[in-house]
Order: structure tokens, then sequence, then C-alpha cells
């Protein structure tokens, strides 16, 4: 830095770059809005992809460009983007294979506010939604056969872990020249690439377990090249970019995400087997238990039933009784912490449904979901043992 320059210009200055001939461990945080260019030459190289380069976060940004690599590879896919939130992803993805006069098959095993999305927002663009049991083959041909742009499904559904049949369901799309999305933040890339499966694009919540730490909001969406550009255009016009600071924070998640899911996936497992044997407990939902619909199913496509169950208890007010019991496991309305918590699905993710429209996906007042952690199975099962005998 030039000792000649005023002291406003020197301040200035000293938020560049310092040279440096070895490189960091850890990859820095780019906090950067825009990037300087030496002349037009190069930005217009940058801009037409001849020279390697960034020019604005809200198109791209190095945090970015590392996330969506990583998030690529466990997918088996081509590409993938990353968005500033899992709902911006799924929306994202929506809107750049559908539009007006388009349809959307949707399963109504959904999370919430993709619901509300499809249902408020959508239709003031003209996209039609028309609604299938995800579970049921023959329903799911019949809708397909009047034609759609997209069928959107969960592969593990929220709250109450049903399990699509991916390779069937995808032969069915092929057969209607239909785009199959899968949400699959529920089973993240340790239990199921649903893109290997047959699926053209899968989106995530890296809010949950990718990051792992609830200390960030973000979303993705992976699939081919060509798809890809599609749903990078959405990003980058609609503004749902991610932010630098959190797409670093999510790639610190990812380090240990193996290790997280090997640990909380057993958790689940255990937890589910003592559930069931509880007396007051009318019904456990987890794809691990031979007790469920999709038992068979899950063993054959997924690698692990995964961390997320339900549970019936007996009515609301013995639901909100046990979550005011619990000491240890936490009332949070979402998952994928590295601690175990409780949700309400009545009352946080799907409560904007209708009662006859949980009612119609299974889920009853006294339905509870548990994201199960990191923490000692026998710690969590204490907790909840004494919260259900309350």
């Amino acid at each position: 830095m030039d000792a000649e320059l005023h002291i406003e210009t020197v301040c200035i200055q000293a938020r560049e770059d310092l040279p440096s001939e070895t490189r960091p461990l850890m990859a820095p945080i780019y906090q950067t809005a825009v990037w300087a260019m030496d002349s037009m030459e190069q930005c217009d190289a940058v801009y037409t992809g001849e020279s390697p380069g960034y020019i604005y976060t809200r198109e791209a940004n190095p945090n970015h460009a590392a996330l969506e690599q990583v998030v690529a590879v466990l997918e088996h896919a081509e590409e993938a983007v990353v968005f500033g939130s899992g709902m911006a992803a799924i929306a994202g993805a929506l809107t750049a294979l559908t539009g007006a006069g388009g349809r959307v098959i949707a399963a109504r095993q959904l999370y919430g506010a993709t619901v509300k999305l499809l249902t408020q927002e959508l239709g003031r663009f003209g996209v039609e939604c028309a609604w299938v049991d995800m579970t049921d083959l023959d329903q799911v041909c019949s809708v397909l056969a009047a034609g759609a742009d997209v069928l959107l499904v969960e592969m593990i559904a929220n709250p109450l872990v049903q399990i699509a049949d991916l390779p069937a369901l995808a032969e069915l799309c092929r057969e209607a020249k239909t785009r199959l999305v899968v949400d699959s933040t529920f089973t993240s890339p340790y239990c199921c690439r649903p893109l290997d499966q047959g699926a053209d694009a899968v989106v995530h919540s890296v809010t949950k377990f990718l990051g792992g730490h609830s200390d960030l909001t973000l979303g993705a969406v992976a699939g081919s090249a060509e798809l890809m550009s599609l749903v990078r255009r959405q990003a980058k016009l609609f503004g749902g970019s991610a932010n630098p600071f959190e797409s670093w924070l999510a790639l610190r998640g990812i380090a240990t995400f193996p290790l997280r899911m090997e640990r909380s996936c057993a958790n689940a497992a255990e937890l589910s087997r003592r559930l069931e044997a509880h007396p007051q407990v009318r019904r456990v939902y987890y794809p691990g238990l031979p007790s469920h619909p999709q038992y068979a199913r899950a063993a054959e496509l997924l690698d692990s039933p995964g961390a997320m169950l339900a549970f019936d208890v007996a009515d609301g007010p013995a639901a909100r009784h046990v979550l005011r019991t619990l000491k240890h496991v936490r009332f949070a309305p979402s998952l994928g912490d590295v601690a175990t918590t409780i949700s309400y699905p009545v009352g946080t993710s799907h409560r904007a449904l209708t009662p006859a429209e949980r009612r119609e996906i299974g889920i009853s007042e006294g339905t509870l979901r548990l994201s199960v952690g990191i923490d000692h199975v026998d710690d969590v099962w204490a907790d909840l043992a004494q919260a259900i005998q309350a």
C-alpha cells in the first residue's frame, strides 16, 4: 500500500486482500458483494465464461461454488445450485421447470410450507396443481395420464416418514414425459441418492442434516447441467442466492456429516424399538421397523432408514403434556440438529392445513415428530419415557 496516500484512502484499501505464497487450510469467507475488474475486457471475458472469475455475489461466490460442488458430488449430480433456504430451492426448481399454463402433480405427503407454495403462490401465476397419494402408484399413473411438467414428492415424507417408490415413479414419469423432483431433506445423501433411482432433480434444505447444527438457513437443488442452468437462472433473477458466510458454515458442517448421520440413524432405530414397546405409545412411524407399511421398500431403496421418526400418543392434550414435561429433549419446529429435538406437526410444520387435510394424510392431534441427534440414546430414552409415562 502506498504510504503517500491520504488517511481516508489508506483506511478504505485496508479491506483488500493481502498477498501470500501459502494457502489457508480452511477456505476463507468471501464476504463481498462485488469483485473489482482490471478492465472492461476482463469483465466481458468473465461474463462470457472465457475467463474464470466472479462479478456479483447474487450471481456467484467462491463459497457458493464450493458448497455446490460438494452437494453435487454427494448426490452424484452433474451440478448443484445453492439457495438462501430450502423453500427458495423448492420454488427455484418448480419455477424453472414449469410456468403459466403448466401443471404440477404433488404428493399429499409434503411439508406444510410446500403445500402453501403450490396452492397459494404458483396458482397465482397460472400453474395448476393436482394431488396424489405417492404410495398409490395406480393413482399416480392415472393423474399423470393428463400430463404434467413436474411430479413433486418427498423421498421420506414429513412427518409420517412414508417412503416413495422412486424407481417406479421415475418410470411412470419417463412414460409421461414429466420431470420427477424429489425433496430428500429427511433422507439426506447418507440414506439415499434419488438421482441414482431415476429422479431428474433433488432438493435439500441444507439447514437440516447437511448443515447439522441449526446455525444456518440454506437450500440446494442438484441434477443435470442442463436442468441446473434453468434453476441457476431462477436463483439469480429472483434473488434467492445463498449467503457466503452461511455457505461456509454449511461446508464446515458437511465435514462431519457422515459421522453425525451414522450415530443419529443408529439412535433413531433404537428409540423406535423402545417407543413401539411402550404401552402408552399408540403407533410408531419409522422405516426401519417391520410394522412400517413400506418396510420392505425402505430396505430396498435406502442405505439407512434415517434419523427421523414419529409416534402417536392418545390425543392433543397428551401430546402437549409430553412437550411440557420433557427436560432435555427440546421442542423445536425444525430438524437435523446434533441434538435430538421434538416437534408437534399440528402446531408447527402442518399448522396451515385444515384438521380434515391433516387427517387425510394421517396426522392426528396426538402425533409427535422426533429428529434424532447424536446424544447418548439412553439419556434421550429416559427423558422420553418419563414424559410419556407422566
